[in-house]
């Protein structure tokens, strides 16, 4: 729903947000949770870090976060 807002949901403010959902996550899976809790953690970070390195190969990031 955040992403999907009109007024926030540009490549600039979307990387920042992913890499506090990022933190988020690596400190949640570092604690103790019940197992099927911390495996879909787990996996929700695996699927992040997916899509998350992809906006390397990505001229509109580069762009967006002035690393021409």
């Amino acid at each position: 729903m955040f992403f999907s807002q009109n007024a926030i949901s540009t490549i600039a403010h979307v990387i920042p947000t992913m890499d506090h959902i990022d933190a988020l996550l690596k400190d949640i899976t570092a604690e103790p949770l019940v197992p099927s809790i911390k495996h879909a953690l787990t996996f929700t970070y695996q699927i992040l870090d997916k899509y998350y390195s992809k906006t390397d190969l990505s001229n509109v990031y580069h762009i967006a976060m002035s690393k021409v």
